[in-house]
């Protein structure tokens, strides 16, 4: 049975996106910039981004067990630490809860953590400690998108290409992906934005996660139950 989820905190959010898998990340490119009205929404470039996710766990798969993957972000000088549910609520794009709580500087502990990330942390681990399971280095370019006037962000888009780093921080897979993240109202706003930017793009819904991608890549094996 998963574990009690965590206390609702400021940042206890739903993350609602879609999931493209890329073969070449240049006509989406290409694309966004020739087309930067769609279906009424307006499309534009914001500055890229430098990520490093470190995805960890117990010996014992504490947090998996209890139904999260626990995603230590840095970006730039700031760090934070997220739980993210494993399952969706919905099969057709990615809807899940997310936790995510700011790391102090220097603080790469996230069980240690005062805030809801490291209290759940604690009831969970039972003083095992975390390891790494593998890591994400993603150069990620971001789009914002505005519905109609008020002008008022409803979505993101961002292009991934990530490299997954198994424990011994050697390269085991490249990825490029597609994510459009819902920010603000109902999924429906971005779906036809989504449906032009599969069929122009060539861009099919991705088979797993990047959490799955980084587990298969490292060759990790998790417990079914």
């Amino acid at each position: 049975m998963p574990a009690t989820p965590p206390a609702p905190a400021s940042q206890d959010t739903r993350e609602i996106e879609w999931q493209l898998a890329a073969s070449d990340l240049a006509p989406v490119r290409a694309w966004l910039a020739a087309n930067p009205a769609v279906g009424g929404l307006r499309i534009e470039p914001l500055p890229g981004v430098r990520l490093r996710d470190t995805y960890l766990d117990t010996p014992h798969w504490r947090v998996l067990r209890a139904g999260y993957a626990l995603r230590l972000r840095h970006e730039d000088s700031r760090a934070e630490a997220t739980l993210k549910s494993l399952r969706s609520a919905r099969t057709d794009l990615a809807d899940r809860q997310e936790i995510t709580e700011a790391l102090a500087d220097g603080q790469i502990t996230p069980e240690l953590a005062p805030g809801a990330v490291g209290r759940w942390l604690r009831g969970v681990l039972d003083r095992q400690p975390l390891v790494s399971l593998f890591t994400a280095c993603t150069q990620r370019e971001r789009f914002a998108v505005y519905g109609a006037p008020p002008r008022a962000l409803i979505g993101e888009i961002a292009l991934d290409e990530t490299q997954l780093l198994g424990p011994a921080q050697a390269a085991r897979e490249h990825l490029l992906r597609v994510e459009v993240e819902l920010r603000d109202g109902h999924p429906q706003a971005l779906a036809l934005l989504v449906e032009a930017l599969q069929r122009h793009c060539r861009l099919t819904p991705a088979r797993e996660n990047k959490f799955a991608a980084g587990l298969r890549a490292a060759a990790l094996a998790p417990p079914l139950g």
